[in-house]
């Protein structure tokens, strides 16, 4: 409790409201800037999260828009499905692929089709196509809109909070450069000055 209350009384100490002579004009801008760099990240929070909620809404408009123009048929394996290991992430696990048969409006159909690795030719797998009979990608979830749309609210998140903190970081290194060229050349002053001795 003790070295909480210092942290804040020192933090205070260094605002740019502080009365201290000693304190230079740099220090005085980057505890400025440093405020405008809090400020900014909180801001942010709630635009990410209108962001992500934008989004949630775009997906599942998106999810709806799929499940009434895509629908789920039936096809048949004309082969063993070959395994790209290349593919294969923890995420999503192997996946097979095989050459399959399916039927559109009385028009039989060939492709490439995705399926389970242990699959065998014969098999009847299901899978969905487009309103012209292409192979799509089966409509998302609920939830896979709603990991997408809190993904994507940490992204901007955490895109604006790393564009301010590399804007403080930047003005803190210009200003420690400043100060240090100043000392320096204070220094190399010092004995020059009137009333000082020159040794």
């Amino acid at each position: 409790m003790i070295g909480e209350q210092t942290l804040v009384s020192r933090m205070w100490r260094l605002g740019p409201w502080s009365g201290n002579r000693l304190m230079r004009g740099s220090h005085r801008l980057e505890s400025s800037v440093s405020l405008v760099v809090v400020a900014l990240v909180l801001i942010l929070v709630p635009l990410a999260a209108a962001f992500g909620t934008v989004t949630h809404t775009r997906l599942d408009d998106q999810s709806r828009t799929d499940r009434e123009n895509r629908h789920q048929i039936a096809a048949v394996l004309l082969e063993d499905p070959t395994v790209n290991l290349a593919d294969t992430t923890p995420a999503t696990g192997a996946t097979g692929q095989a050459q399959a048969r399916w039927a559109v409006d009385g028009t039989t159909r060939t492709g490439q089709v995705l399926t389970a690795p242990e699959a065998k030719a014969g098999q009847t797998i299901s899978m969905w196509i487009d309103p012209a009979g292409k192979i799509v990608d089966a409509p998302k979830t609920g939830t896979e809109n709603a990991f997408e749309a809190v993904g994507a609210a940490l992204a901007l998140w955490a895109m604006g909070a790393t564009i301010c903190l590399t804007m403080l970081i930047g003005i803190r290194w210009a200003g420690t450069r400043y100060r240090m060229s100043q000392w320096d050349r204070e220094w190399r002053n010092l004995g020059k000055a009137p009333g000082w001795p020159v040794s």
